[in-house]
């Protein structure tokens, strides 16, 4: 079996500056099942009187009715969803310009875990100004205390979310996560607690695989629902 994954970000990775979460997170997708999946993206564009080709941000969807058909649609679809939760405000022992390479080793580990015995995986990855996928992959590959088996990764590249329909899902599911965490309504949560199911989890355990929260115990207790999902 081989598998896609796509990763995106949402919110600021700067260290106790700007956003008080930075999110990273992965779809992953059955690669014969892509396709299916990108078709669902296309009805959600043309739901939104939007051309297929033409990239959707989460952020610039307007109204609660569209966010919810958005969601309620990519629920009925099988893909799995990997987030890890970075709280800035206190992390003290790594740099902000290291905060991406590093923490995405939690997010490639998990990747790993959730292929057990697949095949392979091939990574997606949105571009961001400062990724640089040779230093990101050297990074990992020299900084490897997740024990990363880097056999199971058949390619790992990097593209404008523009480029990708299911890098936008990625997006989807990463900036809703962020909303929900920042705004922590009953309508932004509505969004979580319903691909709640696409969260990756072993033997029901969610909070070290689907919903990865760095550093530990560090989560406020107005987000305690994150744990009951």
């Amino acid at each position: 079996m081989e598998y896609n994954a796509y990763i995106d970000e949402s919110g600021d990775e700067g260290i106790k500056r700007g956003s008080d979460w930075f999110i990273l997170t992965a779809i992953i997708v059955k690669k014969e099942a892509d396709l299916e999946l990108s078709k669902t993206f296309d009805e959600i564009k043309q739901n939104l009187e939007m051309n297929v080709k033409s990239q959707l941000h989460w952020n610039s969807i307007k109204g609660f009715p569209n966010k919810k058909m958005i969601i309620d649609l990519l629920n009925e679809q099988d893909f799995h969803i990997i987030n890890i939760l970075i709280n800035t405000q206190k992390i003290n022992s790594i740099p902000s310009n290291r905060v991406y390479n590093y923490y995405s080793g939690y997010l490639f580990e998990r990747l790993i875990w959730f292929l057990r015995d697949s095949d392979a995986i091939n990574i997606n990855i949105s571009s961001r100004g400062n990724l640089n996928k040779k230093e990101l992959c050297s990074y990992l590959q020299n900084n490897n205390k997740h024990k990363i088996d880097f056999d199971k990764i058949k390619s790992i590249k990097v593209y404008p979310n523009a480029q990708k329909k299911l890098l936008q899902l990625a997006d989807v599911c990463c900036s809703s996560l962020g909303q929900a965490i920042k705004y922590n309504d009953d309508r932004h949560k509505y969004y979580i607690k319903t691909l709640s199911n696409k969260l990756y989890r072993k033997n029901g355990n969610l909070l070290s695989y689907g919903l990865k929260i760095v550093p530990p115990n560090t989560l406020p207790s107005y987000l305690n629902w994150l744990v009951q999902l």
